[in-house]
């Protein structure tokens, strides 16, 4: 499947849940503060997009792991899947000198292609609800020594918990396997995981909650076209998906 012919649309809406605070620094030092939590500017903090996708396939990366025991079928074809079908969601400029890499590639595209785009689209996260950020001190420590370093006092802001931010994921033109491995990829935070930066600190425990999935496809396609995304019905999720598309072997 490929770009040249709409054939389908996934939309995954849902809230990040801080549940108990949140550190994703931006680059620029202000307010005396060394990692301020990232903002559009005056106070509306967001999570980018990219964070999260960074997120999102690092769990797959770490599934579909070649040096894992086990390795996960795709029922319709029956296929095993490896980090090319990362890449095939995620796109690729540079290929690993993998050949089963190349070989799913090749299977999965028709031909072996340099580079090739995504599938996957991460929308930056903003505020669902004004917060405000705590600025919190820091001690640097030695990696090697495991000692502080002289002098090496920083400040960090996070966000508190009860934050909550707006999750838009969408999928386009991909087999319903893969939808079923974005679904796997978001099984740690479905309840909750660590997320964000300076984790070692006791932060970044999150959740994602309120979830809906927005299906197109040849069934509503006409819909979709002529009255727009917004008329079609949103499918709540109050429990984690089933996955039927996949089996692990």
């Amino acid at each position: 499947m490929d770009f040249s012919t709409f054939k389908n649309k996934y939309i995954i809406e849902g809230d990040l849940l801080v549940l108990n605070a949140l550190h994703i620094g931006a680059e620029m030092e202000k307010n005396d503060c060394n990692s301020p939590f990232i903002e559009y500017g005056d106070g509306q903090y967001y999570v980018p997009g990219s964070s999260f996708r960074g997120y999102l396939r690092s769990k797959l990366e770490r599934l579909l792991q070649k040096d894992n025991n086990f390795n996960f079928i795709d029922k319709a074809s029956g296929e095993s899947l490896n980090m090319a079908d990362v890449y095939l969601l995620f796109g690729y400029t540079n290929l690993e000198d993998d050949e089963d890499i190349k070989a799913r590639l090749k299977n999965k595209l028709g031909e072996l292609y340099k580079s090739v785009a995504g599938r996957i689209y991460i929308a930056d996260m903003p505020l669902l609800e004004p917060a405000q950020a705590i600025t919190r001190d820091g001690i640097k420590v030695d990696g090697e020594t495991g000692t502080t370093q002289s002098g090496a006092k920083f400040c960090y802001d996070v966000v508190p918990a009860g934050t909550k931010f707006k999750i838009l994921i969408e999928l386009e033109n991909i087999d319903k396997y893969q939808l079923d491995l974005i679904f796997l990829g978001l099984k740690d935070i479905w309840n909750e995981d660590l997320f964000g930066g300076m984790l070692s600190r006791g932060i970044g425990k999150c959740k994602i909650e309120n979830i809906s999935l927005k299906t197109i496809d040849s069934s509503n396609m006409k819909e979709y076209l002529f009255n727009g995304e917004e008329k079609i019905k949103a499918q709540p999720m109050d429990k984690f998906p089933e996955i039927t598309n996949l089996d692990l072997k």
